[in-house]
């Protein structure tokens, strides 16, 4: 008995869910590939009480003459998880999965096993559907929060022309004449929304949660087979203290968990309510965890103006009116959610920011304004892009500007 995953693979041989479903439901199967990563029994013995690195030693043997096959073994790389994870989301993989070597298998959750994805992943109950002229436009989700379910926002990505066509008949069949969702935050009924009977599990990835508890950038990926819709609850990240982590990381983990700081896209912030700007026009002061949401917020729309492109990142650690600091090049301790890149006639590799969590990083360190190159995205040498500067006086509204620029 060996415990593994079905998947289909993309062009650039990177599992793909939303191949994966298409092939099952068109009956396709011939290119699937079993990716086998643990052993339970062989030849009549259990092999569950075993560490897993004597279990996946076994299998690789026994799999060694399927070279080539269908069947294949999942390596492993016994080294460090932040490393391999940035490595993963530049592939533009899910996430990776940390396992101890020497654990006993142990079925449904434990902490033996830790996922970590590059974007946030959720399954879903889907409550209805809406329409745009009579065209699909997204699904409405919701999870269950005790026997009530939530709305917890809509999705719209991911559902192109065949997907639509894939599952619509399941959306049909699921009709029903009342909404599925509890609370004020529902979705209010409408001619262009349809209620389902909350029977459909999708699995959907998203950028993260808002303020108010929904997704944001919700893409679709498929639909769920194995999952009653009953089960299906918020997903969050494993408490601090449950995380296995060395001597040194575990202390620090503690005083951050004692201290309570908010977490923004999975970055702890320090000094939360430290006034970087005096005056939002409504009398209170902008701060750093204000500065935070509101790149988680905006993320998506800054990403494409600074992609592939050196950052110089000017930091205030005393606010808008303290001494400013300029920083180009990586230092000792920049967080892994930054990129370097190296730049032709500098030694020193500059900073670079490709991940929403990358921008609340920087506000992690009060940067408070990003200048990137002009150049071209992932080409330093080349120009790329043109800016005009336009400088009003003193007394010019900012509406002017922008009609002057237009």
């Amino acid at each position: 008995m060996i415990d593994g995953e079905v998947v289909a693979l993309d062009a650039h041989g990177a599992p793909d869910f939303a191949a994966l479903q298409a092939a099952l439901s068109e009956m396709k199967t011939k290119d699937l590939i079993f990716y086998a990563f643990d052993l339970l029994f062989q030849r009549g013995a259990d092999l569950r009480s075993e560490p897993l690195a004597k279990r996946k030693a076994e299998l690789q043997k026994m799999l060694k003459r399927h070279t080539g096959s269908r069947i294949r073994y999942v390596e492993h790389l016994n080294t460090g998880g932040e490393a391999i994870l940035t490595s993963a989301c530049k592939m533009s993989l899910e996430g990776i999965v940390s396992k101890k070597l020497d654990a006993p298998y142990r079925s449904g959750r434990s902490d033996d096993w830790v996922k970590s994805k590059c974007r946030g992943g959720q399954e879903v109950v889907i409550g209805g559907w809406t329409t745009t002229n009579g065209r699909f436009r997204s699904l409405l989700a919701g999870v269950y929060r005790g026997a009530h379910l939530v709305y917890v926002g809509r999705v719209g990505t991911g559902l192109g022309h065949a997907m639509v066509q894939r599952i619509m008949p399941r959306l049909e069949a699921a009709a029903a004449r009342k909404s599925p969702f509890s609370g004020s935050a529902a979705p209010k009924s409408a001619p262009d929304v349809h209620w389902l009977k909350p029977e459909l599990v999708a699995e959907v990835e998203f950028a993260g949660w808002t303020g108010d508890g929904n997704m944001r950038q919700a893409a679709f990926k498929g639909l769920r087979e194995n999952k009653p819709a009953t089960e299906v609850k918020t997903e969050g990240p494993a408490p601090v203290a449950k995380v296995e982590l060395s001597k040194a990381k575990q202390k620090t983990s503690k005083l951050d968990a004692a201290a309570a700081n908010p977490v923004v896209l999975g970055v702890v912030l320090s000094n939360p309510a430290k006034p970087l700007w005096p005056d939002a026009n409504d009398g209170e002061p902008v701060t750093k965890i204000d500065l935070a949401r509101y790149l988680q917020s905006v993320g998506a729309w800054m990403l494409p103006h600074i992609h592939g492109r050196p950052c110089l990142v000017v930091r205030a650690q005393g606010g808008i009116s303290g001494e400013h600091f300029f920083q180009r090049h990586a230092m000792p301790g920049t967080s892994n959610l930054l990129e370097v890149v190296s730049v032709a006639g500098d030694r020193k590799p500059y900073l670079q920011i490709e991940r929403v969590e990358g921008l609340v990083a920087v506000a992690q360190i009060a940067g408070l304004e990003l200048h990137p190159w002009n150049c071209h995205p992932n080409q330093t040498e080349m120009p790329g892009r043109l800016v005009f500067d336009l400088d009003p006086a003193a007394d010019v509204p900012f509406a002017t500007v922008v009609e002057a620029a237009k």
